[in-house]
């Protein structure tokens, strides 16, 4: 009896830890998902947010523009646009935080001020560009964002360019298919509903091989073109830009010399 008991003890013991094993296997595929699924989410959020800032930021501008000689209302819009600059190295940071990378505040800041110098460069030379009649090219605007899509519109329209505008890549298929031979320009965003960018795209070059596109996404080039070779031959506007940016890279992309 004595003997029985200390066999059933041992194999309770063996089988208790083999449940733990099993337990703990269970445990760490499940923090493994909630995390994946938690990077996930910190990705989609700032791919968001950096749409909306490309809002506040091309807002911004236009009401700068319209400020005129009130210092106080300059002043106030200013404020808005500092902030709007530091929630955009937010947005990168938690970017990075999603793909577990490490991230550097001062660096982003300084990449983000040469950004601001180069757009500042790129204004005037945009003003001395405006003055220099020239026809009027079309660009295909590709963006599921009804509010990014209507100020890159107002912008590029401002600055004499023909607008066709499509809320994704099945709609920008079917306006490309009435408008063949016109479009000088495929200024799209990559995450859309229904077809995204990249499938549209590819679409489009079956038929007109040698398409220029301008290529635009809340997601850094390297995450949505992980090929460094790709990437290096991809024309891309990372959100959130300003209409000076994107005027810029519009240009750029056309061919004209920065």
């Amino acid at each position: 009896m004595q003997a029985w008991r200390v066999k059933f003890l041992k194999k309770s013991i063996r089988g208790s830890g083999t449940h733990k094993k099993h337990a703990t296997a269970d445990d760490l595929a499940a923090r493994s998902h909630d995390l994946e699924e938690a990077n996930k989410t910190a990705s989609f959020v700032a791919h968001e947010l950096n749409n909306l800032l490309t809002v506040i930021q091309i807002n911004t501008e236009f009401l700068l523009d319209s400020a005129g000689e009130n210092p106080e209302s300059a002043q106030e819009l200013d404020e808005i646009q500092r902030a709007s600059k530091r929630a955009s190295i937010l947005a990168r940071q938690l970017l990075a935080s999603s793909r577990l990378e490490p991230f550097d505040p001062s660096l982003a800041e300084a990449t983000l001020g040469r950004k601001s110098a180069a757009g500042t460069a790129a204004k005037s030379r945009a003003r001395a560009t405006e003055k220099a009649p020239r026809t009027a090219e079309t660009i295909l605007l590709v963006e599921d964002e009804a509010a990014v899509r209507s100020l890159a519109k107002k912008v590029l329209s401002q600055k004499g360019y023909r607008v066709l505008e499509a809320s994704d890549g099945a709609i920008a298929l079917r306006i490309a298919a009435s408008h063949v031979g016109e479009i000088d320009l495929v200024l799209t965003d990559v995450a859309m509903p229904n077809l995204g960018g990249r499938g549209m795209v590819e679409e489009l070059r079956e038929l007109s091989p040698g398409l220029r596109v301008l290529f635009m996404s809340g997601y850094p080039k390297e995450e949505v073109f992980p090929d460094k070779e790709t990437a290096r031959h991809t024309p891309y506007l990372q959100k959130p830009f300003t209409s000076d940016t994107l005027f810029g890279e519009v240009r750029a992309a056309l061919g004209y010399a920065p």
